[in-house]
């Protein structure tokens, strides 16, 4: 999965490359966990080795506002019920993929905050996650052992609340990754590498670029 990821950010650097002048492209790889069984969930960890940022810390925090939180096996029940299963998508093999986004559900979108320790400076922000479950005999039943490795995914939006040298700064950007649980448990590991696009939105010049940012999620 690394190896993928590597090649995805080869693209994205270059990408980078070919925009705005004054625009900064900051990407890093996260590591962590978290769990869907607790309320709210949130998932947090450390930056690995490779990316622009080493030395820091991510938290995503799921909103689950309107979900069960116990017994356990109910609030299991709604989330799949809710954020997967409608979602199926037959093929080799076939596959349900959690959406969780305003757009299938949730009241508002998912925080995220990032601390940088390499540059100095704090970042926060939404972001949406998208969790990928195969189904590897296609029977359309989920069965012990298929949703216990899979693929993750996400966008994010920068908000201009950030500190030291991401001061005045707001942007978008994008992740993706591997997520493993601890079959038959709950609790999932992350590894992910994330891409930011950042610009200057405290001058008047950039209040346009702003407003568009947010009307993302709106």
């Amino acid at each position: 999965m690394r190896a993928f990821m590597i090649v995805v950010a080869a693209a994205l650097v270059f990408a980078a490359q070919a925009a705005v002048a004054d625009e900064t492209f900051v990407w890093y790889y996260g590591v962590g966990a978290g769990d869907f069984m607790n309320h709210p969930p949130v998932f947090t960890g450390a930056m690995d080795v490779g990316g622009d940022i080493e030395d820091g810390s991510w938290t995503i925090t799921i909103n689950d506002a309107g979900w069960p939180v116990t017994p356990p096996e109910v609030r299991y029940q709604y989330i799949w019920n809710t954020f997967f299963a409608p979602n199926y998508v037959a093929g080799t093999p076939s596959v349900w993929t959690g959406y969780f986004d305003t757009a299938h559900g949730l009241p508002a979108l998912n925080t995220i905050a990032i601390v940088d320790n390499t540059f100095g400076g704090t970042m926060s922000g939404v972001c949406s996650v998208q969790i990928e479950v195969q189904d590897l005999d296609n029977d359309m039943v989920l069965d012990p052992g298929e949703f216990c490795t899979g693929s993750l995914a996400g966008i994010v939006v920068i908000i201009r609340d950030g500190t030291g040298v991401y001061d005045g700064m707001c942007g978008t950007g994008n992740y993706y990754g591997t997520y493993a649980k601890e079959c038959p448990g709950t609790l999932e590991s992350w590894n992910f590498g994330m891409y930011l696009w950042l610009d200057d939105c405290s001058t008047a010049t950039e209040h346009t670029s702003w407003g568009a940012i947010k009307a993302l999620y709106q």
